[in-house]
This record gives structure tokens, sequence and C-alpha cells, in this order.
């Protein structure tokens, strides 16, 4: 990337950075281009012993799965150039470069936690894996036909684009019939349980929360608490052709006033959903972990998960640890917005408040914090048993196992 340095209102350094593609891979003009000549010659070439992952934290826990098992093949990770991280182990490849092209229509093997290109079509011989992303909570796919916010174009898609997976991943057992029906799915599932989650299980899990505190740089005996709302639909911001959408950064529950209430003993993790973009404001207290790449090493080091409702909380749950649930706009959510796939105010395994000082008040009593556990004990069993009964610490392994299985 080409970057200018410019000097500003007196004495203000500004650093420009300049597009992430070159200009002979910018604008609709090129990507159709691509598309439409480049993608389909490459398609007719021989494939390429090569893994593609796309987004995610289980398509990062196959990866990781693959190279212990020691793997030769080429490892390669598609990124904007902007946001999240590339493993050191997996070579970049630029979303709508021309690379990006080649190795959807040559990689013998796909490792994706979204969707993939409408144009995409799976070849013989190609591996397509969809791990999604957790858990569902929140109503998606064809369970939003008919509502407000439902993504016309993206339904009319469904069918053809899960039809290019070879194997859908479900994180339970729930899920699955959910996953189906809401992707119009029809091809095989494999109930593994959420590769995400398998950090969470590990046998060294206390030694790499510690390594985890220590690079953040939480003070021992520091409690932790994670703030991790999910996103708005009616806060999005205007996508482009074939982009994903994104999300205003509009957080009801104000982090720092909740840390400046809860006092020093406690730091408050703040993590933004991955589609979800603006700033966070750090202040003694709270550090903002939204570029963590780890979604799980932020559980396992979270003493308190304060969220609404995000599909997060099903992989906290395999902790155990207290859940409080900040649901200042339930009935506007569950009625307008998007909704439930389950009766979220009756399973629960938490209270639902909905003013920050009520959660600071939980939080700054240990006593009242503990007679809330004990309140939702059996809802928190009772949700475990039945939205979480897969994860073992072997998803990744099964999954793997599923990839290598066709040669």
């Amino acid at each position: 990337r080409e970057f200018a340095l410019d000097r500003r209102s007196g004495d203000r350094l500004t650093v420009q950075a300049g597009p992430v593609l070159p200009l002979a891979e910018r604008g609709a003009y090129r990507r159709a281009e691509l598309r439409g000549r480049h993608y389909p010659s490459r398609r007719a070439m021989p494939m390429r012993d090569a893994v593609l992952y796309t987004g995610g934290d289980s398509p990062r826990a196959v990866h990781a799965e693959l190279l212990r098992r020691g793997v030769e093949s080429e490892q390669l990770w598609v990124t904007d150039g902007v946001h999240g991280r590339v493993p050191p182990t997996a070579v970049p490849v630029i979303e709508h470069s021309t690379a990006w092209y080649e190795a959807l229509a040559r990689c013998r093997r796909i490792v994706t936690a979204d969707q993939l290109p409408e144009w995409f079509q799976r070849r013989p011989g190609q591996t397509v894996v969809q791990t999604w992303h957790g858990t569902p909570l929140g109503r998606f796919g064809t369970d939003l036909a008919g509502t407000l916010y439902a993504d016309h174009q993206e339904l009319a898609t469904l069918a053809h684009r899960s039809a290019q997976w070879s194997v859908l991943v479900s994180p339970s057992s729930r899920s699955s019939p959910l996953l189906r029906r809401a992707l119009g799915y029809r091809g095989e599932v494999l109930e593994a349980g959420s590769p995400a989650n398998d950090l969470l299980f590990s046998a060294d899990r206390a030694k790499t929360a510690e390594r985890v505190r220590r690079r953040l740089g939480i003070p021992d005996g520091r409690r932790v608490v994670l703030y991790a709302p999910t996103y708005r639909d009616h806060l999005a911001h205007p996508s482009g052709d074939g982009e994903r959408p994104r999300y205003r950064w509009d957080p009801a529950l104000d982090a720092v006033a909740l840390a400046r209430s809860i006092g020093d003993i406690h730091t408050v993790l703040v993590r933004r959903h991955p589609r979800v973009t603006g700033s966070v404001p750090e202040r003694p207290g709270v550090r903002d972990v939204s570029a963590h790449p780890d979604t799980a090493e932020l559980l396992l080091i979270a003493d308190v998960l304060v969220t609404d409702y995000a599909g997060l909380m099903f992989d906290f749950a395999h902790t155990g640890r207290p859940m409080l649930f900040h649901t200042y706009d339930l009935a506007h959510y569950r009625d307008t917005v998007r909704g439930f796939c389950l009766d979220f105010e009756s399973r629960a395994p938490g209270p639902l408040l909905s003013r920050t000082d009520e959660i600071a008040a939980m939080l700054r009593d240990a006593g009242t914090l503990a007679a809330s556990s004990a309140r939702y004990a059996a809802a928190y069993e009772s949700f475990r048993r039945d939205f979480c009964d897969l994860d073992d610490g072997g998803a990744a392994a099964r999954v793997a196992d599923r990839l290598l299985a066709e040669g």
C-alpha cells in the first residue's frame, strides 16, 4: 500500500493510507471482468493442493489442527487488508484481488465461516466446509422472510449458495435443523461442535489464560468483565456491490461509567462484533479488545460476560461463569428488528437488566452476583444441556478428518 505524510493544522502530522488493492483490481468494472473472465479461466486449470480459509475463529482452529498434523498443503487466508489478523503460518490473500479469484477457483479445500460469493461454483474434487459463525440466537436467513430487515437479494440466492458446500458443520444438535432451514441447505451436516471452542476444553487452558492476561496487561488479582454486544440491523452502513454489511457502533451501555462504578479491582474488556465499525474509548479500567485475534481466549480470561443477544453466550456457557444480559431494547429487538430462534426470555442463563447502573450494582457486590448465579443455576444447566451438547475440545479434529477425507 502507498502511504502519504502530510502536515495539517500547523504541526499536526497525518498519515493517509492508500487503497489496499492496486488500480488494476479496483472498481466495479474490473471486478466484473475478473469474475467474468479470470475466474472461469482459472477453474479450467488443475487444482492446487491448498487450503483457503475465510473469516472467523473456527477456520482459525481448523488451520491450527492441520498444522498440528503436519499437513503439507499451502495455507491461504482471505483478508480485506484492514480488519483482523492473518495467522503467521498462512499466506494472506486480499479479498477481490486477482489472487483471491484464483484461490477460489483452484484451491482443493476451502474452510469458511460465512457465505462465499454468489458467483462461486464448487468444482469436482473441491471440498468446501462451512463452519458458520456460532450457535444462532437471533433469527437469520429464511426465518427473516417477510420482516422489516430481510435482505431479499440474499434470500433469493441462499439455496444456490448453500448448494456449493460439501458439508455444513453444526455447533449443537439443536442448531442443526435451524441451520438447515434458515440457510436453505439440503446437504451433509457434520455435528462436530464448534472448533472455535476447543480452546475452552484444552488441558493447558489455565496457562493460556495467564499468557493472554499478560499480553493484555491485566494486573494480577483484577477481575475481568467482558462486554460483547451484537450488532443492530437498523444501524447498518450502506454497503457496496457484493460487500458484507457493516454496522455502526452505538452501545447503550456506557463502559467507562461501568468501569468507574465497579472500581479498580475490575478491568472491562470491550469486544465489538466483527461487523461493527467505530471507536471504543479507552480509559482507566477499559480496554478495547475488538482486534484480538481469538475470541475464545477472551472468554477464557473473563470472570463475567456482559452481553445482549450475542451468540457468544452459547460459547461462554462452557465456562460455567456468570452472564448478565443488557436487554434495554428487548421488545424492539424481539418484535421488530430480528427476533429469536428460541424463547430467550425464559431460557436466558442469567438476569435480564435494562440499565448500566443495574449491571454495575450486580458486579460491584460479590454477594449479589453469587446470589444471582444461584438463582439462575438450574436455567444455566438447562441452557448448557440443550444448546451446548457437542463441544468437547475435539471439534477441529472432527472437521479436519472430514476435510481430508476426500484426499
